[in-house]
């Protein structure tokens, strides 16, 4: 086995030459995205719970057709 390094003396550590993430990352639409599904996520389980899951289905059959 050969533990001869090959990079050099001058070769920066690995993951040191990668360039630092933007400053100006959306977040704003990864939370949105988040919040907007837990909303769904809620208002499908208050729907199951009230009249079962036939409310459910039929919204979605009727959103899909």
């Amino acid at each position: 086995m050969n533990n001869i390094d090959t990079r050099g003396a001058d070769a920066a550590p690995p993951g040191q030459d990668a360039e630092p993430p933007a400053a100006n990352t959306p977040y704003w639409l990864l939370w949105s995205t988040g919040i907007a599904a837990c909303v769904l996520g809620a208002v499908a389980f208050i729907l199951w719970g009230i009249g079962s899951a036939g409310i459910v289905l039929d919204m979605i059959v009727a959103f899909c057709t």
